[in-house]
This record gives structure tokens, sequence and C-alpha cells, in this order.
């Protein structure tokens, strides 16, 4: 089950980078990637249950996280995290929680919500 809809995707979040024929498709492998991330406490407690503050940052967290995928998913899994040639160097500066590997900005917006916690 995806957290976000198109309708959400397009509207609210505003996104641009996932095209209508693997929006759904997108949105639920990143939801289903941010349960990962919060060690699926949304799973347990129920999205439906969440606060509203809480939905929104789960929401706009999945929106971002299947952006970076759709954008980077071919770089996302390499053994290497970055090279260097010459006097040219690149790195690939992304988080990697749980096998998920995301940006810190869907990082930041999880832990906002308190759910990122090992804790029971």
């Amino acid at each position: 089950m995806s957290y976000v809809d198109e309708k959400y995707y397009t509207g609210v979040f505003k996104g641009t980078v996932l095209t209508r024929d693997n929006i759904l498709n997108k949105l639920e492998r990143a939801s289903d990637q941010v349960d990962t991330l919060t060690y699926n406490k949304i799973v347990g407690k129920g999205f439906n249950n969440l606060t509203e503050f809480q939905k929104d940052k789960v929401q706009k967290a999945v929106c971002l996280h299947a952006d970076f995928v759709e954008k980077y998913g071919e770089y996302i899994d390499m053994p290497l995290s970055g090279f260097s040639a010459g006097s040219i160097s690149v790195n690939f500066n992304a988080q990697k929680i749980n096998g998920i590997t995301t940006t810190q900005e869907v990082i930041n917006y999880l832990k906002q919500t308190g759910l990122t916690c090992r804790r029971l």
C-alpha cells in the first residue's frame, strides 16, 4: 500500500520526476522502503492512526525518495561510492540505512516523526 497517491504527488508535492505510466509502482516501492527505514512502525501503528504531522512528513519523505530512486536508481546499488580521475573526483553522497539508500532530506523528514527510533 502506498502512503501517497498520484493526486498528492502531482498536486500537493508538485512532483514532476515520475511519469504517469510508472508513478503508482514507484510510489508504492518508495512507501515500502520508507517502511524499512522506519522499522515497519507505520505498518504496526497504521498510517491512518498517525498524527497529521507524522502523515505529512511521511508523505513528503515517500515523494522525495521516489524522486531520488527515479533519478539515481542505476547508481544506487553500484559497489563504488565515488571515483577519481586526475584532479576530478566524484562522490555519491547518500545515506544507507537498513539496506535502503536514500537522501539526508528523506531521513530528516522521517526523524521528525519519531518513527525511526529502534526502541519499541
